[in-house]
């Protein structure tokens, strides 16, 4: 595989960026964490952040660090199922609009994974807090090795092979539903 600036993967998928960063604010919202600075998307490291205040309730930080994977694969997959279908089912007919749909959905896909930072951040608010139960941190755990994965994983485009079995997987599997 070809090595490719992450900058310039951000910078090309940018809309993914963006919808993660919007994504940790609105859980921030949604948690009532005062946010002090979002930088929805830049072309340096890091592409996009979110600074809020910090959180000492657990499963505040929890949502917070995974917000993105759920806002990310929630909207990326209905902004890709209607292109999905059209373009996956290999038709010669592609339109301009399922094209650029494509594009918006697999660049919100590809930014599903949460950070190694929001995983830090996990692992300080619930893993080395005293006052979480060994029970929510045997359960919290996998979730962080995952979130490592999933970041140190984009080195072999495991993000782009997430973006495109959410594509493909989901229309072929909603076809045979319906």
């Amino acid at each position: 595989m070809y090595f490719i600036p992450g900058f310039l993967i951000s910078a090309v998928t940018f809309p993914g960026v963006i919808v993660h960063e919007l994504a940790h604010q609105i859980f921030c919202r949604l948690m009532k964490v005062p946010v002090y600075e979002v930088k929805y998307f830049q072309l340096s490291n890091p592409c996009g952040y979110v600074m809020h205040e910090p959180v000492d309730n657990p499963l505040k930080s929890f949502f917070i660090s995974i917000g993105p994977f759920l806002i990310n694969t929630i909207l990326g997959m209905f902004i890709m199922l209607p292109a999905s279908i059209e373009i996956f089912e290999f038709k010669n007919n592609h339109s301009f609009l399922n094209l650029f749909l494509a594009w918006i959905g697999i660049s919100i896909l590809m930014h599903a994974f949460p950070s190694k930072g929001d995983a830090k951040s996990m692992i300080e608010s619930i893993l080395k807090n005293k006052e979480v139960s060994i029970v929510v941190k045997i359960l919290v755990t996998p979730v962080i090795g995952l979130i490592y994965i999933g970041a140190y994983g984009s080195i072999i485009w495991l993000d782009l092979i997430y973006a495109m079995a959410i594509s493909v997987l989901l229309p072929k599997i909603l076809v045979q539903i319906f």
